[in-house]
């Protein structure tokens, strides 16, 4: 059963990158038929497809909107608008200016949905915001968003937006944590492919003890993150008291570290234009910087625990699949 599970998903996995290889990113979306399993995150294959694409996405560098479409979904979920149509903004703190809404993705003539936690969720049409392109790394197009709330009313309040809220919060962590997986995998698979070519005193570097410790390294980093993303996704419906937020916070510390590791293997190659290295460490920073980064969620884990006298052993026995 467990390889069964695991070819499944390896073939979802190649399929999904089998697309996003052949076309850019949006048009790879379309051909999957990604936008019609969004309704049916409930059905274990559908589960599977659609997080498999975020992975994909990951090792591909491929620039999608479906991170803001997943957002979206829970609030879609309790209303008669159709799945596909609408892409979510979410909200990131800046050290100057304040809340600021960001969106992930080519808006692409869709409405646009903002959930201001006091007031409930809005839908708001194309026409009515503002996107001003934020020129980062990492091969993803990213947009703040200007838009005025005050006068409208909004599409939800009060408990239904507080369900739907919760519900987003964790697919989105979950999606960008197995989009950090696969840019992190591809850093190692770039590093162990230099670390078999690249010679030093007649041998390849990879050969070096120094240099496998840090590949080693670097693979446990992305194996300890694919079991917790793997656990998360089949908890998609009943998940333990705020695993979406351990997922995420693992996701960038692993993440990073993994891409640091590989780094220290490829050595000056590994900063210039023209390697790959950096545009996936760079899609890696800007997923962690998204609905929570590693340093804040872990310090609001350990707050939590601290102050609710929840069992410390929480986190372990949550990876172990026992909390639920």
């Amino acid at each position: 059963m467990i390889d069964d599970h695991h070819d499944r998903d390896d073939g979802f996995l190649r399929v999904a990158g089998q697309a996003m290889r052949t076309s850019p990113g949006p048009a790879a979306v379309d051909a999957l038929g990604w936008w019609d399993l969004l309704p049916d995150l409930a059905d274990p294959l559908a589960r599977a497809a659609v997080f498999a694409v975020f992975r994909a996405q990951g090792r591909e560098l491929a620039d999608s909107p479906v991170l803001a479409a997943l957002l979206a979904q829970p609030y879609l979920d309790r209303t008669a608008v159709v799945s596909g149509t609408v892409l979510a903004a979410t909200r990131r703190h800046s050290a100057g200016r304040g809340p600021v809404w960001v969106l992930i993705g080519h808006l692409g003539g869709r409405s646009l949905l903002f959930d201001d936690r006091r007031r409930g969720a809005f839908l708001v049409d194309p026409d009515d915001v503002e996107l001003r392109p934020v020129e980062l790394p990492g091969r993803a197009t990213v947009h703040e968003v200007s838009v005025d709330l005050s006068r409208r009313q909004p599409l939800m309040t009060g408990t239904d937006a507080a369900q739907a809220r919760a519900r987003s919060a964790y697919l989105g962590r979950v999606a960008a944590s197995s989009e950090i997986l696969g840019a992190a995998e591809r850093t190692v698979e770039l590093a162990v492919d230099y670390a078999g070519a690249r010679q030093q005193f007649g041998k390849p570097i990879g050969t070096f003890q120094a240099v496998r410790h840090l590949l080693a390294w670097a693979r446990t980093d992305c194996i300890a993150l694919d079991n917790v993303v793997d656990r998360a996704i089949a908890q998609l419906e009943h998940p333990p008291a705020r695993y979406d937020e351990v997922v995420k916070a693992l996701a960038g510390r692993n993440g990073r570290r993994a891409c640091e590791r590989t780094l220290q293997v490829l050595g000056g190659i590994g900063f210039t234009a023209e390697h790959q290295h950096h545009h996936h460490h760079s899609r890696v920073l800007l997923l962690d910087a998204l609905l929570g980064t590693s340093v804040e969620l872990s310090h609001g884990l350990g707050s939590w625990l601290r102050t609710t006298g929840t069992d410390p052993g929480y986190a372990q026995a949550t990876l172990l699949g026992e909390v639920g």
